[in-house]
């Protein structure tokens, strides 16, 4: 029986450490890097401020892929969804911006999927735009600029079995983070 401490680890709502060094996951973005900067008729100034409300625009379009890698000798259980799970993005350029508006939620919690991962196999979760947080939906980001930027994806999940030193997260599992390395966009002036 899950205590309410490893629900609420689960669901992301405690903060856990940073993934354990000995993770057996390799996350990497792929995908199209080239993409045209759309601000919808307004200034980099002016899209920026309608960042700070609670009715932000939509975060860019795109067509890139999160991969992760079983990285151990054994195959893996791995969470792929669910409220556990969640991809947070690093974009840096000359016209990064995020938004984190104050958004509701349903109370409901959305348990983990998980899937075998075998040894030295991957994962492929698609990335249509870079919305993320909780349920993919809680964190925007974006650039307002044209130019040369690097986007970081994180992912926050469950493996089994529980890797040394990551937080017990139930039924074997064990939460880790696993960043991947900057993938290179450029993006272009909307002709």
């Amino acid at each position: 029986m899950r205590t309410l401490f490893t629900l609420l680890l689960t669901a992301g709502l405690v903060i856990a450490a940073d993934k354990p060094a000995d993770a057996p996951l390799e996350a990497t973005l792929d995908g199209t890097t080239k993409y045209t900067l759309d601000l919808g008729g307004k200034t980099a100034e002016e899209f920026a401020k309608s960042l700070k409300g609670d009715q932000v625009p939509p975060a860019p379009k795109v067509d890139l892929k999160l991969v992760l890698k079983n990285t151990s000798k054994e195959d893996i259980q791995l969470w792929k969804a669910g409220d556990a799970v969640t991809i947070t993005y690093t974009l840096k350029g000359k016209g990064a911006e995020s938004a984190k508006p104050n958004l509701a939620f349903t109370t409901d919690f959305r348990l983990p999927t998980a899937v075998k991962v075998e040894a030295g196999k991957t994962l492929e979760l698609p990335i249509k735009s870079l919305t993320g947080g909780f349920r993919g939906a809680s964190e925007f980001t974006y650039w307002t600029r044209p130019g040369e930027y690097e986007l970081t994806a994180t992912i926050t999940t469950g493996v089994s079995p529980k890797p040394n030193g990551a937080d017990d997260a139930g039924d074997g599992f064990g939460k880790v983070a696993v960043a991947s390395k900057p993938l290179k966009i450029t993006v272009e002036e909307k002709k």
